[in-house]
């Protein structure tokens, strides 16, 4: 039982010292909406160790909860209390975009500027997904499977190409909706705003795991680039404040 849990620490330390890229949240930024609404502005920045040009999959502007990221493009989150982590599902949620920030700041989702925002955001979406298909099909593209053709692109237009030592900022824009006890199955969680609570972020990068969503050709080229990294990197934990 000692053995295994030192070559769990082994295993973890190796994970979050990951040489390739380094990620560190620099800011936290909170403003108050609405009675019901925080946002908050996670900053951050991932940094190219290496001497060679790296490329991943990323969707670096929203999160998601370390216990609900068994296949996701987002960072993954981890919520810690005095030094313990938790986890939970929550307390932040994902938005992709500014729409969809915008429309979960609405209380009332049955009045107008809610329905309104709904039907421009879903509008947008289908443009998008027209033109995918578009110039897909414009390209040779064989598939018929409408669905398959968006997400496959929306993989291939989120790759993050890092230079040589290059530094990226990016900025997550979130929500908690100032409720405090946060479940997991038959777990709930509380968080106590006289709490030391921490954050850190995950980059949980894979390539296999979509392959379903790409072409054998585009797995392929995929593959055959010894630079496309895959792997854990860990950021630092930094103080995040739930006081009312």
């Amino acid at each position: 039982m000692r053995l295994f849990y030192f070559l769990f620490l082994i295993s973890f330390s190796v994970i979050a010292q990951n040489p390739k890229l380094g990620v560190t949240i620099t800011s936290i930024k909170t403003e108050d909406i609405s009675a019901s609404n925080t946002e908050y502005h996670i900053n951050y920045q991932i940094e190219n160790k290496t001497s060679e040009e790296l490329s991943f999959f990323l969707l670096p502007n929203a999160l998601i909860a370390n216990t609900a990221s068994s296949l996701t493009l987002y960072p993954v989150y981890r919520m810690h209390q005095n030094g313990v982590f938790e986890d939970m599902d929550g307390p932040f949620f994902e938005y992709e975009t500014e729409d969809e920030l915008e429309y979960a700041k609405i209380e009332d989702k049955t009045s107008d500027e809610a329905k309104k925002l709904a039907k421009n955001f879903q509008t947008k979406q289908a443009i998008v997904a027209m033109d995918y298909y578009k110039k897909y099909k414009d390209n040779g593209g064989t598939s018929e499977d409408f669905q398959w053709v968006y997400y496959r692109q929306k993989l291939l237009n989120n790759i993050i190409v890092l230079k040589p030592k290059e530094t990226k900022s990016f900025t997550i824009k979130t929500l908690w909706n100032k409720n405090r006890f946060i479940k997991n199955d038959d777990l709930e969680f509380y968080l106590d705003e006289n709490n030391t609570i921490e954050i850190e972020l995950i980059l949980d990068l894979k390539t296999n795991l979509f392959k379903d969503q790409l072409s054998e050709e585009d797995l392929a080229k995929i593959n055959a680039n010894p630079n496309f990294i895959r792997g854990d990197f860990v950021s630092n934990r930094m103080k995040i404040d739930f006081k009312e």
